[in-house]
């Protein structure tokens, strides 16, 4: 009888030592070589509990591979994992990797291109390949060649209180559609019944988060770079009118910030009326509130836009050869229709592919949320955040230099986007400096 996918160990360090002495080949009762593949991902909660049936499913669907899925628990433990053990010359099979950690693995060496196996004789049809929605093909791309592929990716939603909605005067069935109706409509929710200049009643509530700034930012008709792709674009006038709504709608008369996911908390109690949040959110509201949910897409601004979240899924290099190509028999199988489909219905996470929007499980999803197949029609004019070296500090200097300071009254919107501006942009020069030194 084949073994149940691992789950993840009591400690990290336990389960690093399970992935370090994992990856051989063992037998079957009937003496057939098993490949090992190791995996190591991030998922946890309800996430993880889908995934973990996923790869038991996959286990006993392929008797010749054997998937043993690690979970670090949280991505800053998976990232450093990862490190260490490439240094240390004992990867896994493969992992999950954002995008900037996948340039620094490109970088060293540490990961083979999953180009290789995409067109190689266990690959993808040309067909196959068409059905991947093309923003996930794209942002897995480095100089046009595959490194990496889609694996938990997500879309922003807004999610809306129609009880309160109705108790307001506005019209449950309609949504804000763009940025005037979005604050207006927060304004009106808000509600201070004893009048001590205190609401019982926000409109919207949320956290400091580059994400949000990024598709207002997109929104405007403002990217993350300009021309040359190696300086930051943040700053410009898109940039300030974007940052300044996102301060309007969160930190004036309508709406708040918190630390971590208290806003959500605050939303399922019905203290708030409108708040945004990645698809995967409604698995961790699911039963938690006592009023008619509204999912609908982000409200527009010039023009719609919208940035994608999630990790890929990398094969690295210094393994044997069987597994790699058995790690890419997974990410395969992962990865079609009928699997995305349901890892989309489980999760929220949106599919890989188009296809997998059509199917019947995910069309009892839609029809269970309304809303959710237009939050889902945003991967139409979606984009992705930075690939390049540097990019990871860059974002840290505009959440924390800019986006927390404005939302906290200590800054001016044009200075703070500057400033952040100056230090995302030399630490992308620094870095670009280094590998021209190292060759690379």
């Amino acid at each position: 009888m084949r073994r149940a996918a691992s789950r993840a160990s009591a400690g990290i360090v336990a389960a690093l030592l399970a992935a370090l002495v994992a990856g051989g080949c063992g037998d079957r009762a009937g003496g057939d070589a098993v490949v090992e593949v190791t995996f190591w991902h991030g998922m946890g909660g309800p996430l993880g509990r889908v995934l973990n049936r996923l790869v038991d499913e996959f286990n006993e669907t392929h008797e010749d591979i054997y998937v043993n899925s690690i979970s670090m628990g949280r991505y800053t433990a998976l990232s450093q994992k990862i490190m260490a053990a490439v240094a240390a010359g004992k990867p896994p099979t493969m992992a999950q990797a954002y995008e900037n950690w996948t340039i620094e693995l490109i970088l060293s060496k540490s990961i083979v291109p999953v180009q290789d196996f995409v067109d190689g004789p266990d690959g993808l049809s040309r067909e196959s390949l068409d059905d991947i929605l093309p923003v996930f093909l794209e942002n897995n791309k480095w100089n046009d060649v595959i490194w990496s592929f889609p694996f938990n990716k997500s879309v922003r939603a807004l999610y809306y209180n129609k009880d309160l909605f109705a108790a307001s005067g506005l019209d449950p069935r309609h949504p804000p559609v763009d940025w005037d109706e979005y604050l207006g409509f927060a304004r009106r929710i808000t509600r201070d019944d004893d009048g001590d200049g205190f609401p019982e009643v926000w409109g919207t509530a949320g956290q400091v988060t580059v994400w949000m700034f990024g598709n207002l930012l997109l929104q405007d008709g403002g990217d993350w770079l300009d021309g040359s792709g190696e300086r930051v674009a943040f700053n410009s006038v898109h940039g300030v009118r974007a940052l300044t709504f996102q301060r309007d709608l969160l930190a004036g008369d309508a709406g708040f910030i918190t630390s971590g996911f208290e806003y959500q908390n605050d939303f399922l109690a019905g203290k708030v009326g409108m708040v945004e949040g990645s698809t995967v959110s409604i698995a961790f509201m699911q039963g938690k509130y006592d009023f008619e949910l509204g999912v609908a897409p982000l409200p527009r601004g010039k023009r719609p836009g919208c940035t994608i979240a999630g990790t890929n899924v990398v094969i690295f290099a210094g393994v044997p050869e069987e597994e790699q190509r058995a790690a890419w028999e997974f990410i395969k199988w992962f990865t079609d229709t009928e699997q995305t489909a349901k890892w989309s219905a489980g999760t929220f996470y949106v599919p890989v592919r188009a296809s997998a929007l059509e199917t019947d499980l995910l069309r009892r999803r839609f029809a269970e949320y309304p809303g959710l197949r237009e939050v889902y029609r945003q991967l139409d004019f979606a984009s992705f955040e930075p690939k390049i070296a540097g990019w990871y500090a860059g974002r840290r200097y505009l959440a924390e230099r800019a986006i927390e300071s404005v939302l906290r009254g200590n800054a001016d919107v044009q200075e703070a986007l500057d400033k952040a501006a100056r230090k995302a942009d030399a630490e992308i020069a620094r870095l670009k400096r280094l590998k021209s030194k190292l060759g690379l």
